[in-house]
Order: structure tokens, then sequence, then C-alpha cells
């Protein structure tokens, strides 16, 4: 843990800036997450422990909270996160095959992220936006009515 904390001195004294700043607050717990979320890009371990250090949260409470929410994630995703929806409109629109058709382009898995960290590729059950299935995000931005022959062109916007 000191290595990670002595190699990333700089964003755990963002993370602390923000700490000293809402420490008294109801909801510092989830603010500080996502704060730190937002500064390193991911929750690992490291950065869960230093929390609940800070906070005085038990450490197997914060776990619970990461692994809980799917917007925070412990591990360090791409730079490029495609989500595929496959709740009931998208799948029966055909999001399976737009998912298949993604980790054929990007030569991965769904879960996964590409050796080069430029992609990561998720899946879920709904975005709530289903206005014109099959829908996709990338990075939080909204795709919809997605077809096998336009992955080819979002994925080139990627750069």
């Amino acid at each position: 843990m000191c290595d990670f904390i002595s190699k990333n001195k700089e964003l755990f004294n963002q993370l602390d800036l923000f700490i000293n700043s809402t420490k008294d607050e109801e909801d510092a717990l989830m603010n500080t997450l996502l704060h730190a979320q937002s500064i390193f890009g991911y929750l690992p371990k490291d950065v869960q422990v230093y929390i609940g250090d800070k906070l005085s949260v038990s450490h197997d409470k914060i776990n619970y909270l990461v692994n809980f929410y799917h917007y925070f994630t412990p591990e360090l995703k791409g730079k490029y996160k495609i989500n595929v929806c496959l709740g009931r409109a998208c799948s029966q629109n055909g999001s399976n095959k737009i998912l298949a058709e993604f980790e054929n382009l990007i030569d991965i898995k769904c879960g996964e992220t590409t050796p080069d960290m430029k992609y990561s590729l998720e899946s879920s059950r709904c975005v709530g936006a289903c206005r014109k299935p099959p829908i996709i995000t990338i990075n939080g931005k909204v795709y919809d009515n997605i077809s096998i022959e336009d992955i080819p062109s979002i994925l080139e916007n990627c750069k």
C-alpha cells in the first residue's frame, strides 16, 4: 500500500483536500468515494483502505459499497468504457449481436480491458434510455438505434 501511495502522492493530496472539506457531512463517504474515483479513475484496495482510515469507516463497509454500486470500479478500466445494454428492449433489437461485434473488433470479451488500456467492454441490464434500442454508452455518452454496421465508425471516433 505504501508504494501505491508514494507513487501517487499528488493524487492523495487532492483526495485529502476533498476529505478535509467534507468530513463532517452526512454523505461524506459516498461523496469521497465518487471524488476518489474521479481522481484515480478507479477505486483500488489501497484507496479504499486510505479512505476508511481517514473517515473512520470499516474497510468491509467501503468494499461492500464499491462492489454494490455499479458506477464504482475497483479495477483500472480503459480510456473508453463501452457499455452495451442487454435489457429487454435492447435484447429484442439485437444488442447481443452488438456486444459480439464489439468483442470481435476489439478482441476482448465482455468484462475485460484491452492490454493497451484503450477499451473496456461491459454490459448492463438497462441504461434507462430505451427510446430507440439497441443502446450503448461510451464514457457515459448514449448512442441509440445502433446497428452492427455503426460499430467500426463509433470505434474510429474513439481517438
